[in-house]
């Protein structure tokens, strides 16, 4: 899924999500969700629906800190556990979303290489259409192995 900031990828991918399930598919990944005033961001996770707060604006979750948000490292270390586990069994495989954070080798960049080195599941990723290039050279991903899908919101835009 390829918008800007606040483009609805996350929303596209849960109506994905869902299809996927419909027809009968094993989905893993984690869901990046905000509150309204997008002032934190919890991962959940796809297979048992339990959430961790990941970024905060306000509340100090570690040392690290990406842009205004501070960081839990074991939000994200939890997360990638449970993503590298299911390789093995999922048919799709969720990430929302690769940024900034993963081409610094952080977030969810541990388990999207892992899932990117396997030919086992479909991987659907979130990423600001501002990123796209460096997330591709950063990752190794070649154009012709992918499936880039410009999201627009319900009203028609991309704002």
């Amino acid at each position: 899924m390829v918008a800007p900031l606040n483009g609805g990828k996350t929303t596209h991918l849960a109506k994905l999500i869902d299809a996927a399930e419909r027809d009968g598919l094993v989905v893993s990944g984690v869901l990046a969700l905000a509150n309204p005033e997008k002032t934190w961001y919890r991962l959940k996770d796809l297979s048992t629906t339990e959430s961790r707060l990941a970024l905060s604006e306000k509340q100090e979750l570690g040392k690290g800190r990406i842009g205004r948000f501070f960081i839990d490292d074991e939000a994200f270390a939890w997360a990638n556990a449970l993503i590298e586990r299911s390789l093995a069994t999922a048919d799709v495989v969720v990430f929302d979303e690769i940024g900034k954070l993963e081409m610094e080798e952080h977030g969810l960049a541990p388990s999207f290489h892992k899932a990117l080195a396997q030919d086992r599941a479909i991987i659907l990723a979130a990423v600001r259409d501002a990123h796209v290039e460096v997330v591709m050279n950063h990752f190794g991903l070649e154009a012709s192995a992918l499936t880039l899908v410009q999201v627009k919101k319900e009203d028609g835009t991309n704002e």
